[in-house]
C-alpha cells in the first residue's frame, strides 16, 4: 500500500509498504501532479518497505515515467528511507544515471534527517553546457541488423540525438536487432538528453525488437543493471569485460568494420 504523508508544499512525501497495487501508483501520481501544479520544482521523500508490485502497478509506473522523462528537471532531489538492500541498489543505480538529481539513501533511524534535507529550498536548474565534445561514437558493423556504439563520458543532448536517429533507422529497417555497447567511461545522462524528442518511443520499440544486447566494459553496477533488466524485457543480455569484446561480437554473430577490435 502507499500512503501520502504531510509535508511542505514543495515536497511530496510517501510511505510504501507491503504489496503495491495499481491504485497505489495512481495515488502517488496524483500527489506528484498536484504538487507540480503549485510549484515550479519539487522534492520527493519516500519510505519503502514493500514486498512486491503487481503487473498492473508496474505497467502504470513505467508508463508514467516514460511520458515524463522530458520533465525530470522538475525534480530537484529525492530522499529514500529504507532498510531493504535491493531497493538501495536500484536507487544507487538511478543516482549514477541521473547525477543532476540529488539522491540520498538513508536508514529508518535517519527519517528526521531525510525530511529536513528534502525540505530545503530548491534551486533553479542550470542549462546544459554548450560545445561539449561528443561522448557517443557509432561503431559500424558488417551486419545492418547489428548496431554498436561507444560511450565515453556524460551523454548529452547531441549524443542522445545521434543514438535516437541510429536506433530509429535500424528499428524501422529490421524486425529484430542486436546491439553492442562499449563503455569506456560513463558519467551519467543530462536532463536535456532525456528530454530529447523520440527517446521514449525508441525505448518502447527497442524492448520489443532487440533480441540480443551485449555490454562491454563499464562499472560494476552496469552489470547488475543488465541482469535485472533482461528478464523484464525478454532481451538476451550479457556483460563482457573490456578484454572480452571479441567474444561479445561473436555472440552477436557480427564483426565491427574498420579498426575496431574484433
Amino acid at each position: 500500500m502507499l500512503e501520502v504523508l504531510p509535508s511542505p508544499d514543495h515536497v511530496v512525501a510517501m510511505r510504501v509498504s507491503g504489496r503495491v497495487e495499481k491504485v497505489d501508483i495512481e495515488r502517488s501520481i496524483a500527489a506528484v501532479e498536484d504538487a507540480l501544479a503549485r510549484q515550479d520544482r519539487i522534492a520527493l521523500y519516500i519510505e519503502i518497505a514493500m514486498s512486491g508490485m503487481t503487473s498492473g502497478a508496474f505497467a502504470r509506473d513505467l508508463g508514467y515515467g516514460l511520458r515524463h522523462l522530458r520533465e525530470l528537471r522538475l525534480f530537484a532531489r529525492m530522499a529514500v528511507v529504507t532498510e531493504q538492500e535491493w531497493v538501495r541498489r536500484i536507487v544507487q543505480v538511478q543516482g549514477r544515471i541521473l547525477p543532476q538529481i540529488e539522491i540520498r539513501i538513508l536508514s529508518d533511524s535517519e527519517r528526521d534527517e531525510a525530511l529536513g534535507w528534502v525540505a530545503q529550498p530548491v534551486e533553479p536548474t542550470e542549462p546544459e553546457a554548450a560545445q561539449a565534445p561528443p561522448s557517443v561514437r557509432l561503431l559500424e558493423t558488417i551486419r545492418p541488423d547489428v548496431i554498436g556504439f561507444e560511450v565515453n563520458g556524460r551523454i548529452r543532448r547531441d549524443d542522445m540525438h545521434v543514438l535516437i536517429r541510429a536506433f530509429e533507422q535500424a528499428l524501422g529497417a529490421h524486425e529484430r536487432l542486436r546491439v553492442l555497447v562499449r563503455v569506456v567511461t560513463f558519467d551519467g545522462v543530462t536532463l536535456e538528453a532525456l528530454r530529447e524528442e523520440g527517446l521514449a518511443s525508441v525505448k518502447m520499440r527497442g524492448w520489443r525488437q532487440v533480441e540480443r544486447y551485449a555490454l562491454v566494459g563499464g562499472p560494476a553496477w552496469m552489470t547488475t543493471l543488465t541482469g535485472w533488466a533482461a528478464p523484464l524485457t525478454r532481451i538476451q543480455a550479457r556483460h563482457f569485460d573490456a578484454a572480452g569484446e571479441g567474444e561479445a561480437w561473436r555472440w552477436l554473430e557480427a564483426e565491427p568494420r574498420g579498426t575496431d577490435p574484433a
